[in-house]
């Protein structure tokens, strides 16, 4: 006879409670299979929601026909016929000399914000231009340079100087052209909307009982406007979308600027300064020694009946621009009045356009510059249209700002901004 063995009532409730638990976890796996699909699709969305921003910003800085699309803020652009989240939105205002874009997912979850700069001066690119007075260009010293040359119609000739023959680098005939009696011409229409900045009306509108020193104004709002007060903090900080105004401005090392804008009379940046700003002046702008104004930095000098001065001052740097509006006529066969001075050992790394007098001297321009007229000026000397030990080399990789009317479209990404 076969025995019958008889289970437990008691094991009925584990058995039920361990069939549960494998149901439980079964589903629970095919739970974390479907959450990790839905992240994985989420993730995958977001980020090509965000590559649509960079391959919108991609056909603004090539495409010039996008440009007349965009009416305004509210315009949308879509990418990709097939695809409706590809559509997109632009705003684009300048700051300074250079661009600030804005582009945003149509439903403004996702947003980017650049500045841009042009990838090409001018049409001419050149190392250097000098205009054509009636005068040759001499090249002495150590003096090089690397790109096109823009000579006046006498020519160039290389010269003996201060008992020290010429050491520099001839420069090939396929490399000299001939300049005009002007400069290439400029964008009135931004020189003059640059001029109605130093409108201080605008300071009504946002008043001046803000604490200056830690100031910080997001590039997703609208600009705010200060007026520099004369006992400003020498730790004061100020970052972002603000416009600085005064009639002297003092920058001492201890102040921190990052993609702010000046606009006064006079600005003296003193000795041992770093930060990035774009100054914009109608008398003086002096540069001391041993100063750096990182990229996307620049000057913009005009006004005073053309009787303005941009002193770069001995081993600093200029990273970005220096444009300085002079006037010939004010100097004499006596006395040459300069409209920038770049002393020894300084570098300008970006666009140099002077439309008036430069004298520079034993310095470095790396990107492109342009001037009616240049003169070595020593202590006790005066030798028109020369240079110096001075090196002046054409860089196509840098980015230019906005001036010349008469540039290619194609922008350049500077940096992200926020």
């Amino acid at each position: 006879m076969i025995s019958k063995k008889k289970l437990k009532g008691s094991a009925l409730p584990t058995v039920m409670v361990i069939s549960v638990l494998i149901c439980l976890l079964i589903l629970f796996a095919f739970t974390m299979f479907d959450l990790n699909e839905f992240l994985f699709s989420s993730y995958n969305s977001v980020r090509q929601r965000k590559e649509y921003l960079n391959s919108a910003l991609v056909v603004y800085c090539n495409d010039s026909s996008l440009i007349s699309q965009i009416k305004d803020s509210d315009y949308a652009y879509q990418l990709y016929d097939d695809e409706p989240l590809s559509s997109v939105q632009f705003s684009i205002k300048p700051w300074g000399l250079y661009e600030s874009i804005c582009i945003s997912s149509s439903d403004h979850k996702y947003s980017s914000i650049r500045l841009l700069g042009k990838k090409n001066d001018c049409k001419e690119a050149a190392a250097l231009w000098l205009c054509s007075r009636d005068m040759a260009l001499s090249l002495a010293g150590t003096t090089q340079i690397e790109g096109p040359l823009y000579a006046p119609i006498n020519g160039v000739n290389y010269v003996e100087l201060q008992n020290e023959a010429f050491k520099g680098r001839i420069i090939s005939n396929d490399n000299i052209h001939l300049s005009n009696r002007e400069l290439p011409d400029i964008d009135s229409l931004l020189v003059n909307m640059i001029d109605g900045w130093h409108d201080r009306r605008r300071l009504n509108k946002t008043g001046n009982d803000v604490d200056l020193k830690n100031k910080y104004s997001s590039f997703k709002e609208e600009p705010i406007h200060l007026l520099m007060p004369e006992n400003a903090s020498k730790e004061s900080v100020f970052r972002g979308q603000i416009m600085i105004y005064g009639d002297e401005i003092v920058m001492s090392p201890e102040m921190k600027f990052s993609d702010v804008i000046l606009i006064a009379r006079k600005v003296i940046v003193e000795s041992g300064f770093v930060g990035s700003c774009q100054i914009f002046a109608t008398d003086t702008v002096i540069v001391k020694e041993g100063v750096r104004l990182n990229f996307p930095s620049g000057v913009f000098l005009n006004g005073n009946n053309g009787k303005t001065l941009l002193t770069l001052g001995e081993r600093s740097t200029i990273c970005g621009y220096a444009v300085v509006f002079g006037d010939i006529e004010k100097s004499n066969n006596l006395l040459i009045d300069a409209n920038y001075e770049q002393r020894r050992a300084s570098t300008l790394q970006g666009l140099l356009y002077v439309d008036g007098i430069a004298s520079v001297n034993s310095c470095s321009i790396i990107g492109a510059a342009y001037m009616k007229e240049c003169y070595y000026l020593p202590e006790n000397g005066m030798y028109a249209g020369t240079l110096f030990n001075v090196q002046i080399t054409r860089d196509e990789n840098m980015v230019y700002p906005f001036l010349f009317k008469n540039s290619m479209y194609r922008r350049s990404e500077i940096k992200s901004l926020h």
